[in-house]
C-alpha cells in the first residue's frame, strides 16, 4: 500500500473542513431581503474555495512532495514566525476595538505584509500605499457598498469624533 504524504493528508483534512461548512452554513437560517444573496451566500464561497485549493494543492503539489522526500513543515524559525504572526493577529484585534477597524486594517496590512515579506525586497513607500489602499477598499467597501458596520473605535467614542 502506498503511503500518503502530508500534502495528500493535509489535502484531506481541508475537504473534510469545506465540509463541515457547507453542512453548518446549511443551518443558518434564511432571512432574505430584495435583491441580497443572504447570510449563507460567503460560507459557500469559502468552502468552494478550501475545497478547490485542496485539491490543486493534492495534484500540483502532491507528487512533488514525494519526489522531493519529507521535509518539516516548520524548523524552530517558522515556529518562531508563526507566534510572532498569531501575536500581531491578537494585537490586531485588540488595536481594531480600540482604534477602529479603518486605522487598524492599515497599521495591520502594513505589519503582517512587513512579517510575511520574509527575506524579499519589499518598497517601504509600496507597503504604506499598499496598506492605506487596501484598509480604504475593505473600510468603505463594507460601510457603504454592503452596509455593514465595522468597528469605529472607543478611543474615537471616547473624544467625540465621529468616523466615517
Amino acid at each position: 500500500m502506498k503511503k500518503l504524504n502530508r500534502t495528500y493528508i493535509m489535502g484531506i483534512v481541508f475537504l473534510v473542513l469545506a465540509v463541515f461548512i457547507v453542512i453548518e452554513t446549511g443551518n443558518i437560517p434564511e432571512r432574505l431581503v430584495s435583491n441580497e444573496p443572504g447570510p449563507k451566500f460567503f460560507p459557500y464561497i469559502s468552502a468552494a474555495g478550501i475545497a478547490l485549493f485542496a485539491i490543486l494543492s493534492m495534484v500540483f503539489d502532491g507528487p512533488k512532495e514525494v519526489k522531493t522526500g519529507n521535509k518539516p513543515y516548520l524548523d524552530k524559525a517558522g515556529w518562531i514566525r508563526m507566534a510572532i504572526i498569531l501575536a500581531e493577529a491578537l494585537v490586531f484585534c485588540i488595536m481594531m476595538q480600540f482604534l477602529g477597524f479603518w486605522i487598524a486594517s492599515m497599521v495591520g496590512t502594513f505589519v503582517f505584509t512587513w512579517t510575511l515579506k520574509g527575506e524579499k525586497k519589499i518598497n517601504v513607500i509600496f507597503a504604506v500605499v499598499f496598506s492605506i489602499l487596501l484598509g480604504t477598499i475593505c473600510y468603505f467597501g463594507f460601510t457603504r457598498g454592503f452596509l455593514i458596520p465595522l468597528p469605529s473605535g472607543s478611543l474615537w467614542d471616547m473624544l467625540g469624533i465621529e468616523m466615517l
